[in-house]
């Protein structure tokens, strides 16, 4: 895990653990119980939520390469699609007969494209699907699928794209 991901996740669990502070002392006051709030509460707060907005716009100047991928990747995405996606998606990405969302056009687009990191759809895919094994493909079958979806999304092909999720949230979904 790099640095920032793990700032990242440090800062969620910051909040989690504020927010469950607050609910205890809250919770206490109104059983009549003597609570006093830490006088950290609203300084860690604020320096939390800070924190998560410096890192949110540190992400956000990086992710500035738009995404690409090789046809070859298209190619091998394409197969793997009908193995292992077609039925929940539809042989046109637009939903298939096991109610898959599309995975293309404007309801797509609206999720992933206009900028989105490309990590953000890798992470989708490959924490999600295939619903009967998910995270059960490789890095690279995720990132075969992902390129077959950009190509059937009208991206144009270019440099391959990464597996590697690190790498993806340097890249933005954008025509």
């Amino acid at each position: 895990m790099n640095k920032k991901r793990a700032i990242r996740l440090f800062g969620g669990a910051a909040a989690v653990v504020a927010a469950g502070a607050t609910i205890l002392f809250v919770s206490g006051a109104a059983n009549g119980l003597e609570a006093t709030a830490p006088a950290t509460t609203p300084a860690v707060s604020a320096q939390h939520s800070d924190t998560r907005i410096q890192i949110a716009q540190a992400d956000a100047a990086a992710a500035e390469t738009p995404v690409s991928y090789s046809s070859e990747q298209a190619d091998r995405g394409e197969t793997q699609f009908e193995r292992n996606c077609v039925e929940c998606h539809g042989d046109d990405l637009r939903g298939g007969l096991l109610g898959g969302p599309p995975l293309r056009g404007l309801s797509f687009e609206g999720k992933y494209a206009n900028g989105v990191q490309a990590g953000v759809l890798f992470e989708v895919m490959s924490a999600t699907m295939p619903p009967n094994n998910p995270g059960g493909l490789s890095p690279s079958t995720y990132a075969d699928l992902m390129a077959y979806i950009l190509k059937r999304n009208g991206f144009a092909a270019g440099a391959p794209l990464p597996s590697d999720v690190d790498a993806l949230y340097t890249m933005i979904v954008e025509k």
